[in-house]
């Protein structure tokens, strides 16, 4: 639990981001099984997320250099392998599908575990499509016990919810024993995120297709490049744009890797938009809540699929503003949300459910008004140095 004194703040201010978790997770997929070296470079520390990925991958037959400025990457020459213990995911639900899907195209059982954060949210397209594919999948949770490997050649893939799955698959596709084919299911959301991974995945040599909601996936020869440049994580912008609003204060970004659809959102937050559509940016919802409580105010719609975050995020961000004495409702996909309120000191702790992107906007909020916030521990998955940040911002000031 961490107490905030809320404090009077002017001027401008650093806020220095960390580097992509979606970018780095994806390089760390692809240089694993690539031939060579892959230098991932970067500025800051990267999240306890990134770090899990990596940690997976080395207990998989990857080599990891990790350096100041970077990771270096050194695939393994014989392919991946099956790891001697439990392959930890932590907080990560990225790294989970991700690994999962590497873990289907492998001989042998291999189990997935991580926090109870994670343990809480369920893979139901993923592992449903792996089942088809002739593994045996024991939860749909973790932990989970994948007996690989993958021997059948159709299935179905339910993106509706996430588009995790997809990714998870395409990019574990070039250890695949076979060809297969998926027929992709729903109605897609968080497609910034799988345009992401069809970038990274053709600069390694490899483009993919959909077509008449199917794809079809392959062995192929990874070949990453020897040296790939990753900014800072975009999905934290809402972040400094709160802590600029509450405070009437700038802040100085650092450039950020863009995610197609999650810029759209973004900006339309910034520019104050009275209906904010995040099918494609659920990662979002606390922070922008938040910004349109003490803005204009307006309509979250879109994101149904953020019930099944770390939190059910349309619930908690509710229950979380309303801890500060602001009003909202919650939809079936989103959230409505008055405007011109002005955020009051909480009577009791602030519960953040073990998500990150929900304790990082409560402390924010929290160093305006004051209060304690609980479960602040789990920030580190995607910005280790937020709490030291906003800490000597705010007692040196």
């Amino acid at each position: 639990m961490r107490e905030f004194d809320g404090t009077e703040l002017s001027g401008s201010f650093d806020w220095p981001m960390p580097p992509s978790k979606s970018h780095i997770i994806r390089w760390l997929a692809l240089g694993s099984q690539s031939i060579g070296e892959t230098n991932i470079s970067f500025e800051g520390v990267p999240g306890e997320d990134s770090v899990s990925m990596a940690n997976c991958m080395i207990s998989m037959g990857c080599d990891i250099d990790f350096r100041d400025d970077g990771w270096l990457v050194i695939g393994s020459e014989d392919g991946l392998d099956i790891p001697s213990s439990a392959l930890q995911c932590g907080n990560s639900g990225t790294t989970a599908s991700i690994v999962s899907a590497m873990s289907a195209c492998l001989e042998g059982d291999i189990c997935l575990d991580g926090d109870s954060s994670l343990r809480r949210r369920s893979s139901d397209g993923l592992c449903g499509a792996l089942s088809q594919l002739g593994c045996n999948i024991s939860s749909n949770f973790i932990p989970r016990i994948i007996s690989g490997k993958v021997s059948s050649r159709n299935a179905t893939l339910n993106w509706g919810e996430t588009s995790q799955g997809l990714t998870a698959m395409a990019l574990a596709s070039p250890s695949l024993p076979h060809d297969i084919s998926l027929k992709l299911e729903g109605v897609p959301v968080s497609g910034g995120y799988w345009e992401l991974t069809k970038k990274i995945c053709s600069i390694s040599g490899k483009d993919f297709y959909i077509e008449n909601e199917k794809i079809k996936l392959g062995p192929w020869e990874v070949k990453t490049p020897s040296f790939v440049e990753v900014n800072a994580e975009e999905s934290l912008i809402p972040m400094a744009t709160l802590f600029s609003r509450i405070h009437g204060v700038d802040v100085r970004k650092n450039t950020v890797d863009e995610i197609g659809g999650l810029k759209i959102a973004i900006d339309k937050v910034i520019d104050g938009s009275e209906v904010l559509d995040l099918t494609h940016a659920s990662d979002i919802i606390t922070p922008s809540a938040a910004i349109m409580a003490i803005g204009s105010g307006g309509k979250i719609t879109g994101c149904g699929h953020a019930r099944g975050k770390e939190s059910d995020r349309i619930s908690k961000t509710v229950e979380m503003l309303s801890a500060f004495g602001m009003k909202s409702a919650e939809t079936t996909d989103g959230i409505i949300i008055p405007g011109g309120q002005s955020p009051c000191r909480p009577t009791s702790p602030v519960l953040t459910h073990s998500d990150h992107r929900m304790a990082m906007t409560a402390m924010i909020i929290a160093s305006k008004t004051g209060g304690f916030v609980e479960g602040d521990n789990c920030i580190g998955a995607t910005d280790p140095e937020f709490a030291n940040r906003l800490q000597s911002i705010c007692e040196n000031n």
